[in-house]
C-alpha cells in the first residue's frame, strides 16, 4: 500500500512541478511577475482551479468575445489587480467522463501550480522583510 502511495504522490508532484515550469518557461511568470501580485492574485486564481467541478459550472461564465467572468471570485477579490480574462482558458467539462477526469486533472495541476506560484511569492516576500 505504501508503495502506490509513493508512486500516485510522485506521479502527482512531478505534474505540478511540470506546470510550475511551463508557467515559468513557457508563459513567461517570472519572480518579478509573480511579485507584481501583491494582492494574492494568485491565490486566487489557484482556488479558482482548485473548486470542484461542479461549483466550476456554477461560476464561470464566457461572454461573447471568449473573456471568463467569474462573479462570486471577483466579489471575494473585489478592488485587487485581479483580472480573470487574463488567464489561460480553464477547461470545462464535457459530456465524455474520460475527458472530464483529464481536464479535471489538468485543472487542479494548474491550480497547484498556480498555489506553488504564491507559496514561491510569499517567501521571497518574507526573505526580504528578514533581510535575507
Amino acid at each position: 500500500m505504501r508503495t502506490d502511495l509513493t508512486a500516485s504522490l510522485q506521479t502527482a508532484l512531478g505534474l505540478v512541478a511540470d506546470e510550475r515550469h511551463r508557467q515559468i518557461d513557457v508563459k513567461g511568470y517570472s519572480a518579478e511577475h509573480d511579485d507584481e501580485h501583491a494582492q494574492e492574485e494568485l491565490a486566487a486564481a489557484a482556488a479558482f482551479y482548485l473548486l470542484p467541478s461542479w461549483m466550476n459550472q456554477d461560476v464561470v461564465s464566457v461572454d461573447a468575445n471568449g473573456a471568463m467572468e467569474i462573479a462570486p471570485l471577483q466579489q471575494l477579490v473585489a478592488g485587487s489587480a485581479f483580472n480573470p480574462s487574463a488567464w489561460e482558458g480553464l477547461s470545462r467539462l464535457e459530456d465524455d467522463p474520460e475527458d472530464d477526469v483529464e481536464i479535471r486533472i489538468q485543472n487542479v495541476v494548474r491550480g497547484l501550480a498556480l498555489g506553488i506560484a504564491e507559496l514561491e511569492r510569499l517567501l521571497r516576500l518574507r526573505d526580504n522583510q528578514e533581510g535575507i
